[in-house]
């Protein structure tokens, strides 16, 4: 059985009586990309902390490669294998791409033996794979003062993989940076992914949902969930955090919302009249009465996330009702849309996922294709 890379046992960090990390457990496997989310102040910063030894615990263990961590000094955890990303970016900004690139690579760790001193062959070949890694080809002999932010964070990420570390550790990437370079980033990380651990801390959700295998929240300075993507969107507990209220659903009917909304979004559009019918189907069915019905309705319309992969949400379903549920009011989305059923794939994909027998999906069809008509 392969030993966890990192492992993070009943750790509590205590500030003058306030606990930013409060009996947190966490680990993670060789290889593995994982992304850490939670609300100011769930002690994401100083989870990254303790695992570089910038902060000691006040109880708890942290080991790397099963190598306790907590007794060794920063420069020591670096050595061992461990690099990490700060938010703004850490360049030589009166160097090159290419001399931030030798210098973070270079074992003596000195400007005039990098600078100065002839490179093996071999660590040109490798600086030249990197600048090609992490799109800077181009820019290799600028001065790095003249790139663009999101270039920065690319070179400041190069210059990690540079050191060769085996964990590498990366606090909000994409912070400031435009679309095309927030989808660059996911690129890069996902790339580095094949050869190195990464842990990424990150707000921007559209680029968790891009990048995200695992997914950990923390809060209060605790793990508050694990699970993928769809998991952690559909969790109630997760909900409540982020917007400050329990929602009135359970995790089984967000599902069921997050597969209609799915629908819905087919198009690339969510029209109003197609949220109104799928909002008021959805609180027939999670509300016994008018009042509480109405009160559902505006609940629900917080959690129309856009852009939730069916390939993850249906999993989530766990009986042979909730899956025929699913397709249910997946139909009557796409009917009351006026989309041909046969020609979308988007439902036609769900058909599969869901795996339904082709009498049950014939049958509900039928079903919602007579409400409809009346």
């Amino acid at each position: 059985m392969t030993a966890k890379i990192l492992e993070i046992d009943n750790v509590t960090v205590s500030f003058d009586g306030f606990k930013a990390l409060n009996n947190l457990n966490f680990s993670m496997e060789p290889g593995e990309l994982r992304v850490i989310i939670g609300p100011n102040g769930a002690g994401k910063t100083t989870f990254l902390d303790v695992i570089t030894g910038k902060v000691r615990p006040t109880i708890g263990q942290a080991r790397f490669k099963g190598r306790d961590l907590t007794s060794l000094k920063e420069h020591e955890i670096s050595r061992l294998g461990i690099g990490r990303k700060f938010q703004t970016p850490r360049v030589y900004l009166n160097l090159t791409p290419r001399e931030n690139l030798e210098i973070s690579g270079n074992r003596n760790k000195t400007v005039f033996n990098t600078l100065f001193k002839k490179q093996p062959s071999s660590e040109r070949k490798t600086i030249i794979e990197l600048l090609e890694t992490i799109g800077l080809t181009a820019q290799a002999d600028t001065p790095a003062g003249l790139l663009s932010h999101g270039q920065k964070q690319w070179l400041e990420i190069g210059m990690l993989v540079a050191q060769a570390p085996d964990l590498l550790l990366v606090d909000e990437p994409v912070a400031g940076l435009t679309d095309e370079e927030t989808e660059r980033t996911g690129e890069l990380l996902t790339a580095l992914a094949e050869s190195h651990s990464i842990i990424v801390i990150e707000h921007d959700m559209e680029f968790v949902r891009q990048i995200a295998r695992k997914v950990t929240v923390l809060h209060e300075g605790s793990v508050l969930f694990e699970g993928s993507m769809s998991q952690v969107q559909t969790d109630p507990r997760v909900i409540e955090v982020y917007l400050g209220s329990a929602p009135s659903i359970s995790a089984e009917q967000m599902t069921l919302l997050r597969i209609a909304a799915s629908m819905a979004w087919s198009d690339g559009t969510l029209e109003r009249e197609e949220k109104a019918l799928m909002l008021e189907r959805l609180s027939q069915q999670f509300a016994s009465d008018r009042e509480e019905q109405a009160h559902l309705r505006e609940e629900l319309e917080t959690y129309l996330g856009k852009d939730i992969a069916l390939e993850d949400l249906v999993p989530l379903l766990k009986t042979d009702e909730e899956r025929e549920l699913a397709l249910k009011l997946s139909y009557e989305v796409i009917c009351a849309n006026q989309i041909n059923p046969r020609e979308s794939a988007e439902y036609q994909r769900l058909l599969q996922l869901l795996q339904l027998p082709s009498d049950v999906v014939n049958r509900a069809e039928q079903i919602i294709s007579a409400g409809l008509a009346r």
